[in-house]
């Protein structure tokens, strides 16, 4: 008997190889799914609601996902490209002096937070507290975001003056600080305005680096 949607070979659906319907049914179910934990909330979302905005039977879901946890993963790594690939963007667009490069740079993170409010919601709020998984990956996203500091600011850095000064550990939390600025923001419903807010974001970067500096 040849199943639903492919040939006699099992090997094309409505012209399509079924390794590319798996591909599109997949993309369509971390759209919906965005959707839903950026404006529902994962935790009031089920594998079902998703399926069904996806327009993907549920038993496709699990050719693609184990669970739902697993999709919110999938969720927050495109999420967190999203925010690594605007900083990353903002650099590349800025001149060669590094308070302008931090400035651009986290005008295009706060620019994102503020056009697509599904991005902080899952990267700052549904992502806490689901699994010791989950928690691995937001720790992962906050080393990228480390790391990127690292190749900006390092240079910048009078390691001879401050020689016990874990670098590194001071990133960490120069990162935590921007992302409870971000929160905040986004938590009184953006109502400072942006360039405000980036202001604000600027001045605590810009004194770790005079202190850090030769």
């Amino acid at each position: 008997m040849t199943a639903p949607g492919f040939d006699a070979d099992g090997r094309r659906y409505r012209g399509a190889a079924p390794g590319q319907r798996q591909r599109e049914r997949r993309a369509r179910l971390i759209e919906a799914a965005t959707e839903a934990f950026g404006t529902e909330g994962y935790r009031n979302t089920t594998v079902t609601t998703i399926c069904a905005a996806a327009g993907v039977g549920k038993r496709y879901f699990y050719e693609s996902f184990s669970d739902s946890e697993d999709l919110l993963l999938e969720v927050y790594r495109e999420i967190a490209a999203r925010m690594i690939e605007s900083i990353h963007a903002g650099i590349s667009t800025a001149d060669t002096d590094v308070t302008t490069q931090v400035r651009v740079a986290l005008a295009a993170y706060f620019q994102l937070i503020h056009d697509d409010p599904r991005v902080p919601r899952i990267a700052f709020f549904e992502i806490l507290g689901v699994s010791p998984a989950v928690d691995r990956a937001y720790r992962d996203v906050l080393d990228a975001l480390v790391d990127i500091c690292l190749a900006l600011l390092t240079p910048h850095v009078d390691h001879e003056a401050h020689p016990a000064v874990s670098v590194r550990t001071v990133l960490l939390g120069l990162v935590g600080a921007i992302v409870i600025i971000a929160q905040q923001w986004v938590l009184s419903d953006y109502r400072q305005p942006i360039g405000d807010v980036v202001d604000s974001a600027c001045l605590v970067v810009g004194a770790v680096l005079e202190r850090l500096s030769p």
